[in-house]
């Protein structure tokens, strides 16, 4: 259980209709986006196939360099939450209650020590961010076999909304899809979420 809910901590996901994003959005760049929107909030599904074989639906709350995540399993209970600053993770498995901070998860998943948590972010504003097969070689072994791919889920979106990561050797492989992605000038207090959620 420990492992699946690690490995879902990647980008580290409740099903609906696809909602457009507004043309002139699709030029923004991530920067742009944050200056112009105070928040940015959705949801969508992470799902694993290979070893570790799995889904769950989340939903998500990302405000300038910062996002939180719960995720849900499904049966529709809370399974997981997860706090994210520009350099680091803190996760919290509800089930187990159990606590994880980021050198934790690192030493878990190490793929989180190539994917920095504001690079988790960026995807949720809807920019990707480029990977190539050197960024790998913190985690050793043949780094050729290792991926991560951004793309949008079908021709009518206008931003990136899918994420994909490939270890061929392990024949693992991890898909983050989000459904819905909403821009708004709301101010959410994030650190106050989190911190309510912890008493």
């Amino acid at each position: 259980m420990k492992s699946v809910l690690i490995f879902l901590l990647f980008i580290s996901a409740c099903s609906t209709s696809i909602e457009n994003i507004k043309d002139d959005i699709s030029v923004l760049s991530y920067e742009e986006l944050s200056r112009n929107y105070i928040s940015c909030s959705g949801h969508g599904n992470i799902s694993s196939i290979g070893n570790i074989k799995g889904k769950l639906s989340f939903s998500f709350l990302s405000q300038n360099d910062s996002s939180f995540f719960q995720f849900q399993d499904l049966l529709g209970r809370k399974v997981l939450l997860m706090w994210l600053t520009p350099t680091s993770a803190d996760a919290w498995n509800i089930l187990e209650n159990k606590r994880y901070n980021y050198s934790l998860i690192k030493g878990i998943f190490p793929l989180l020590s190539v994917v920095e948590p504001i690079n988790i972010t960026k995807f949720l504003w809807g920019n990707e961010s480029v990977y190539n097969a050197e960024d790998f070689m913190v985690m050793g072994g043949q780094t050729n076999e290792l991926s991560i791919t951004f793309e949008k889920s079908n021709e009518n979106e206008n931003l990136i909304n899918k994420a994909i990561f490939k270890d061929e050797t392990n024949r693992q492989e991890v898909a983050i899809l989000l459904k819905s992605r909403v821009y708004s000038d709301d101010f959410i207090d994030l650190d106050k979420i989190w911190k309510l959620i912890l008493i």
